[in-house]
């Protein structure tokens, strides 16, 4: 999504649409590229959530992750992911 300010055109976050993507990634897979824009809060939300279960996880006597943890991971990794279906 692209917003213009009057004076040039932006990224948009995908996630939120509120401010400008500075976080651009890519992934391939197999001969196709995939790219998610978002902007440096959605980004740190994401990435948050990731390296917090993986460190709980690896942490020895640490708590397991409780349902809504799992889901919130679970929300994460499938938002990266490539889509599955392009039809």
């Amino acid at each position: 999504m692209r917003a213009h300010d009057g004076y040039t055109w932006t990224m948009q976050c995908e996630r939120c649409g509120e401010r400008a993507a500075e976080i651009f990634q890519t992934q391939r897979l197999d001969d196709k590229s995939y790219h998610r824009d978002l902007c440096s809060l959605c980004a740190k939300v994401d990435y948050g959530v990731f390296l917090g279960a993986l460190l709980q996880s690896q942490a020895p006597g640490a708590l397991p992750l409780t349902a809504e943890d799992e889901r919130e991971v679970r929300r994460v990794l499938d938002e990266a992911a490539p889509p599955k279906d392009e039809s």
